[in-house]
C-alpha cells in the first residue's frame, strides 16, 4: 500500500497554523479570548477570516482520509480500540489537567482575580454557563476537536465498512464514476449549507464535521478524485480569488446588503469546497515525498496539539503586561508558544511511557527496546 505523503505533510501544516491562528486571537476584533489585547488589529483580524473557514474542514478531511488507510489493516474493534486509546483517553485526560489552567488564566486576564488556583477547579467542573470558556467557565476548549472526532470517527464507522464491503464494489464503482466527475463533486457544498442548518453545540456543528469526515475517506477511496483535484486545482484557486472577498464583503455589509445573510452560507460553503480543493490538489503535487524529519512530526504533532493552546494562555498572559505593540507580541507569543510546546513534548512526552499512553501516542516495545510510534 503506497503511502500518501502529502496527507502526512498537510496534517502537520494544519496543526502548525494554529500557532499563529490562535496567537492571532489575542489580538483580532472578532471575538473574545482567554486573553485579549487591548491594541486590536485588523491585518490579524483578517488573517483569522482568511484561514478559520477552510483549517479546521481540512483537519477532518484528513482525519477521515486516515480512516480509508486504517481500514485497510485494520479490524473494526481494533479501530475502536485505537480511537480510545488515542483520542478518548487524551481528551479525558486533557480536559481535566490540561485545559483548567486556560479557564484559571482567562478568569485572571478578565476580573484580575481568580482566588487560589484549587478553589478556581471548584467552580470550574460546575459552571456551564459559557462553553467557550473566555471568561472562566467550563469548556472543552480546542479539545472539542479531538472529542468530535473520537465521537464521529466511530459514528461514521459503520459506514466505512459498507463502503468497503467487496460484494457492493460494483456499486461503489457507479457511485465513484458519477461523483467524481466536477460539476457533481463541487455540488456537494450545497450539502454543507443544508447541514450548516443543524444544531452546532458550542458553536461547532458536528454534522458538518461528520460529512467532511466522510468526504475524506471517499476521496482517498478512489485514484479519481485525486486525479480531480489535480485538473481543476488551478481552476478553483481563480474562483476563490474572486468568491473570498466576496464572502468578506457580505460579512462586512451584512446588515446593509439585501440577502447578505442568506448568500453568505452558501459562499462560505462554497469557499470552503474550492480551497479544499486547491490545498489537496498542489499539496499532493509539492508535498508527496518522504523526508527523515517527517516521522518526527507525525509523533509530535497530537501531543503538541493538546497542549498548544493552553502554553499559548499563560504565555500571552504575562506578554501583554509588556506593552511591546501588536506585532512584537503576536510574535513573541507564537514563538514561545512553540519552543515551549515542543520542549514539553521532548522532555516530559517523548520519554515517559505513561506520558506517552496519557497524550495518545501509541507505543509499541521492540526487542531492542526502541519504540514505534503512528499518528492518530
Amino acid at each position: 500500500m503506497e503511502r500518501r505523503y502529502d496527507i502526512d505533510w498537510l496534517r502537520n501544516f494544519g496543526i502548525l497554523l494554529l500557532f499563529p491562528f490562535h496567537s492571532a486571537r489575542v489580538f483580532d476584533h472578532w471575538n473574545p479570548f482567554y486573553v485579549k489585547s487591548e491594541q486590536l488589529d485588523w491585518g490579524l483580524s483578517w488573517f483569522i477570516a482568511l484561514t478559520s473557514y477552510w483549517f479546521m474542514p481540512l483537519l477532518f478531511w484528513l482525519a477521515g482520509a486516515s480512516c480509508w488507510y486504517a481500514l485497510r489493516v485494520r479490524s473494526n474493534k481494533q479501530i475502536r480500540q485505537d480511537r480510545i486509546q488515542r483520542l478518548f483517553i487524551p481528551f479525558v485526560f486533557g480536559l481535566l489537567l490540561v485545559i483548567p489552567p486556560q479557564g484559571y488564566y482567562a478568569k485572571l486576564a478578565h476580573t484580575g482575580e481568580a482566588g487560589s488556583y484549587l478553589t478556581f477547579l471548584g467552580t470550574f467542573f460546575t459552571d456551564f454557563s459559557d462553553l467557550s470558556g473566555y471568561f472562566g467557565t467550563f469548556t472543552p476548549a480546542h479539545l472539542w476537536f479531538i472529542l468530535y472526532l473520537f465521537v464521529l470517527s466511530l459514528v461514521a464507522l459503520p459506514f466505512f465498512t459498507f463502503f468497503t464491503d467487496p460484494k457492493r464494489a460494483e456499486t461503489v464503482q457507479r457511485f465513484h464514476h458519477v461523483f467524481s466527475q466536477p460539476t457533481t463533486f463541487i455540488s456537494f457544498f450545497i450539502v454543507l449549507v443544508l447541514l450548516q442548518a443543524l444544531p452546532a453545540p458550542g458553536g461547532q456543528n458536528p454534522f458538518f464535521f461528520l460529512a467532511l469526515l466522510i468526504m475524506g475517506f471517499i476521496s482517498c477511496s478512489d485514484a479519481r478524485y485525486q486525479d480531480l483535484f489535480n485538473r481543476i486545482r488551478f481552476r478553483s484557486f481563480l474562483a476563490t480569488l474572486i468568491l473570498v472577498p466576496l464572502m468578506f464583503a457580505f460579512m462586512q455589509q451584512r446588515e446593509t446588503l439585501p440577502y447578505a445573510g442568506i448568500l453568505l452560507p452558501y459562499l462560505r460553503s462554497l469557499n470552503t469546497w474550492l480551497t479544499l480543493i486547491v490545498i489537496l490538489g498542489y499539496g499532493h503535487q509539492w508535498m508527496n515525498f518522504p523526508h527523515k524529519c517527517l516521522a518526527y512530526f507525525n509523533e509530535a504533532a497530537f501531543p503538541v496539539y493538546i497542549l498548544h493552546q493552553t502554553v499559548l494562555v499563560v504565555v500571552g498572559y504575562y506578554v501583554l503586561p509588556l506593552n511591546l505593540g501588536v506585532y512584537p507580541m503576536f510574535i513573541l507569543i507564537m514563538v514561545l508558544t512553540l519552543v515551549l510546546s515542543v520542549l514539553l513534548y521532548e522532555w516530559i512526552i517523548k520519554r515517559t511511557a505513561v506520558m506517552r499512553w496519557l497524550f495518545g501516542v501509541k507505543v509499541r516495545a521492540t526487542a531492542s527496546k526502541q519504540v514505534e510510534l503512528t499518528s492518530p
